[in-house]
């Protein structure tokens, strides 16, 4: 699960250039442009504080945690499933070698 850090800078930095185009678009004075800038950032930075308060109020972030031990065993069996593979791959090489040595 990402950090809600990660969702509020993603937030803001979208906040900052949508108010910063809205701004350009519709304002000709400087001054209410990175007014309108600013004041949509906070607006976007407070939507979004409350969408992840309310978000973290209403999960169970304790449920989803990674099962470290269930993991390794998990890559263990690929790791395996994988050397037979390879070694299938290998003696199918040896033998089209052979077949190419006796011609």
């Amino acid at each position: 699960m990402l950090k809600q850090d990660n969702y509020l800078s993603f937030a803001i930095v979208v906040g900052f250039f949508l108010g910063l185009m809205i701004g350009v678009a519709k304002f000709e004075e400087p001054e209410l442009m990175i007014l309108w800038t600013i004041l949509s950032t906070m607006g976007i930075y407070l939507i979004i504080t409350v969408a992840i308060s309310c978000f973290y109020l209403f999960m169970d972030c304790n449920g989803e945690k990674l099962h470290r031990e269930k993991l390794e065993e998990s890559l263990e069996h690929y790791r395996k499933e994988f050397d037979k593979k390879e070694r299938e791959v290998q003696n199918i090489r040896s033998f089209i070698k052979g077949l190419r040595s006796t011609d």
